[in-house]
């Protein structure tokens, strides 16, 4: 369910790529959420999962160049 919901919201990914997504995405909403106390929706997972899917992206285009 939900990589078809980020899936959605950026472009088809690999079995790798999803995994290192939800690692990213984990590590940051244990960062930065609930070691501060706060909530995250949903929504609010899928968007940080697409931001890592695009910090993912752009580090694999730089190591290209």
């Amino acid at each position: 369910m939900l990589r078809k919901l980020l899936e959605s919201f950026t472009c088809p990914m690999t079995n790798s790529e999803f995994e290192q997504v939800l690692d990213l995405a984990t590590t940051d909403i244990k960062t930065n959420r609930v070691d501060f106390g706060k909530r995250t929706s949903l929504s609010d997972a899928v968007e940080i999962a697409a931001s890592c899917f695009i910090a993912l992206s752009r580090g694999k285009v730089a190591r290209k160049h």
